[in-house]
């Protein structure tokens, strides 16, 4: 795959050689010898702070050294933007140490949703891309995992659609046609955005997209696959093209005759699906209305569960999408558990819902919406998320600026319950300092930072269990990530806070992290420009989500 995308960025070098030219632009001899703006002393103090953090990295693992490096360079991109540079690609060579998991590792294998050597390799090229340092991608490319070729390939194939060279876009498309990661959320833009007057290449695509669906199908996973692809393309193939795509993707769901539970939920409904053929019909039956009708009613009517929902839902996934739109499955080893797994789903779908509609709710009647995330339970089926608490923060983001009596209020009501809330659920509350500077309440923030720094050592406490450990890379466990908030809000409170939270910090590659957080905080550097990957991996399972900076 890497020696194909080489060839493909050199033969059609004559197109982004302009590109380079626009980032390799040098300033003017005159900007070049202009004063260098003065330092403030937290500047200079932040520096040193980095440069020392530079010096340990050296002594430490190769993962923990590569993504130091990685997470240092965000915060030099202010004060010195070039060493921010270095820094990133030192980050990128210190990925080259780090040895693969095992293939069977379901926390660090290679691809999977815990690799952290990819995933730092795939954020340094990603901002490559889009700084237009495309010579430096096509450098690195080569030795990134398999994984982050087809990745950055992929979005190499949107950069190059958003610069309007469409004809490059496909020509890199073509190279993960046989991939089993295809991009279809990307293919379908490329279709969209090439027009009528090229029908022949979207045709082309459409093909390639589908030709790759039924060589990959048992690996599809839902979101940008091949069924979004239909939803956005159908209108843009000839129908009978079109018509072909939705009978190969429910026959292929039939075929895999899964034990699998989908909910989806939002402010304007949910649904709870119990096989992935419903919920493929559920999401291509208002396509298949306008192209086969008979067709559509007669598979209906074999899926009175399904076009019981379409009754509610006629657009089907379109239906469901509004602002805050959540999407679950799961899956039981045999038909037997299916009920009671999608039943408590369907429990979880309609809790997500009360909750979606009390933030709706409070767009227009703030005081009714609070009444009614007093209503909702500390605890939810989910043990990850806390319905009540959720309302609350979601009360008090929503009314800072214009009902700031119920913003405190939904703030002061969520304090009378963050002792009852497990580390689990503890780990949605980063923002908590942040919404009480937001209501000018300086000292409900400084409690809520001591509410965040204890959250923390809880979850710490859970992620070294000695009896059933975090087996993720220690800079991305959850209580790596609630500290490193907790150093991000201090540091608008008061530079002294972040200091008494790393002084605490017993564990030493940890607190050699925070140290750049607080580092790139005193500088003015972002640690905003990505986000950070949260693994928590045990002996019955792992989860992975995407924890952004603030």
């Amino acid at each position: 795959m890497g020696l194909a995308l080489c060839a493909v960025l050199s033969l059609s070098s004559s197109v982004p050689l302009g590109l380079y030219a626009q980032s390799s632009n040098k300033p003017s001899r005159a900007a070049s010898q202009s004063e260098t703006p003065k330092l403030k002393p937290e500047q200079e103090r932040g520096l040193r702070l980095l440069k020392t953090a530079e010096t340990e990295s050296a002594g430490l693992q190769p993962k923990m050294r590569a993504f130091l490096l990685w997470r240092a360079s965000y915060a030099y991109t202010k004060v010195n933007p070039k060493h921010a540079e270095k820094l990133s690609r030192d980050a990128f060579v210190a990925t080259q140490g780090i040895e693969d998991a095992p293939e069977n590792d379901s926390c660090g294998a290679p691809g999977g949703s815990g690799d952290i050597k990819s995933w730092i390799q795939q954020s340094v090229l990603y901002d490559m891309v889009h700084k237009d340092r495309l010579p430096q991608v096509e450098k690195l490319l080569p030795q990134a995992t398999p994984s982050v070729r087809n990745q950055i390939t992929a979005e190499l194939v949107r950069y190059y659609e958003s610069k309007k060279d469409l004809t490059h876009a496909e020509a890199l498309l073509s190279t993960l046609a046989d991939s089993d990661s295809y991009p279809f959320g990307i293919a379908a833009s490329l279709v969209t955005a090439l027009g009528a007057e090229h029908s022949a290449d979207r045709i082309s695509i459409f093909n390639q997209a589908l030709n790759n669906f039924e060589q990959h199908a048992s690996e599809t996973s839902f979101g940008n696959d091949i069924g979004n692809f239909v939803e956005q393309t159908w209108n843009d193939v000839p129908s009978g093209l079109a018509l072909e795509a939705i009978e190969k993707v429910l026959d292929a769901a039939k075929e895999g005759n899964s034990h699998s539970h989908y909910s989806m939920s939002s402010a304007n409904g949910s649904v709870v699906l119990n096989s992935e053929y419903a919920l493929r019909l559920f999401q291509l039956s208002p396509i298949l209305q306008e192209l086969d009708k008979d067709k559509a009613d007669a598979l209906l009517r074999e899926q009175t569960d399904v076009a019981d929902q379409l009754k509610s839902h006629p657009r089907g996934m379109q239906s469901l999408q509004s602002e805050n739109t959540s999407f679950s499955y799961g899956v039981t080893d045999s038909g037997s558990g299916i009920g009671d797994a999608a039943a408590k789903q369907q429990i979880e779908a309609q809790m997500q819902e009360r909750v979606e509609a009390v933030l709706h709710q409070a767009d227009t009647d703030p005081t009714g919406a609070l009444a009614k995330a007093l209503t909702l339970p500390v605890h939810g089926t989910s043990e990850s998320s806390s319905p009540r608490a959720h309302a609350l923060l979601g009360i008090a983001r929503k009314t800072a600026a214009k009902k700031t009596s119920v913003s405190k209020s939904a703030l002061d009501d969520f304090s009378t319950i963050q002792d009852q809330l497990t580390p689990q659920e503890m780990t949605g509350i980063d923002e908590l300092p942040e919404l009480y500077l937001n209501v000018g309440d300086t000292d409900g923030a400084k409690k809520a930072l001591d509410i965040l720094v204890k959250a923390a050592a809880k979850i710490y406490e859970r992620d070294t269990d000695p009896d059933d450990p975090n087996k993720a890379f220690k800079g991305s466990w959850p209580s790596t990530d609630l500290w490193r908030k907790a150093i991000q809000q201090g540091a608008k409170l008061s530079p002294m806070l972040p200091e008494e939270i790393i002084a605490g910090l017993q564990d030493a590659d940890i607190s050699s992290f925070e140290k750049v957080v607080f580092a790139a905080a005193l500088v003015g550097g972002s640690l905003t420009d990505t986000s950070i990957l949260v693994a928590d991996c045990r002996k019955n399972g792992a989860s992975f989500r995407v924890s952004s900076s603030r």
